[in-house]
């Protein structure tokens, strides 16, 4: 199986993310703290177009976690809420305020290729207030999936009008020797 990338715009806002929030120091030492590999990649100039090994970003992710003892998943969360904001030009922007949740939901699987170069998502409901999204995704992925979908999502159906968004997760089915299916159900008010 190839290795699983994460493209730069995970690691460019991730990285901007950490500084806003808790400051160049505590960016610093959490360099510090990482693999030589790690610290390699994250030291350096990231590249939104670049792709850098997933394993990476997990190991970065964790390591702020245990550094500042906050909880990993809703961390993740939020920082996938600020990707989102971030990472999506102001021509998508004006298009999500046109357009409707469930619309935008629908085009899952387009804007999980601008992230991944790994991992297949597929949407067989999206309607008013209501979507069923399905990964089919290398084991890398589990531990990471939920809050990294809920917080993408979460943007997303606030950009184009709605609110309260929940998210369910219906299975997590193995289906080959290194190959999940994970299906999340998603409600929001609009």
């Amino acid at each position: 199986m190839q290795e699983v990338l994460a493209r730069g715009v995970n690691f460019v806002y991730t990285k901007q993310y950490i500084i806003n929030k808790y400051g160049i120091e505590t960016w610093k030492l959490l360099l510090q703290s990482l693999s030589e590999d790690a610290r390699k990649i994250w030291g350096d100039i990231l590249v939104p177009i670049q792709e850098y090994p997933f394993l990476l970003f997990k190991e970065l992710i964790s390591d702020l976690a245990l550094a500042l003892n906050i909880k990993q998943d809703s961390e993740l969360a939020s920082i996938y809420e600020y990707i989102a904001d971030q990472s999506l030009s102001k021509l998508y922007k004006i298009f999500f305020r046109f357009a409707n949740p469930s619309f935008v939901i629908k085009n899952f699987p387009k804007l999980w290729s601008r992230f991944f170069n790994t991992g297949k998502v597929e949407v067989p409901v999206s309607e008013s207030g209501h979507a069923i999204l399905k990964f089919t995704l290398p084991g890398i992925f589990l531990d990471w999936l939920d809050p990294a979908c809920f917080g993408y999502s979460k943007k997303a159906v606030e950009m184009a009008g709605g609110k309260n968004m929940t998210m369910e997760k219906k299975g997590a089915d193995k289906t080959s020797d290194d190959l999940w299916e994970i299906v999340f159900e998603l409600h929001w008010n609009e």
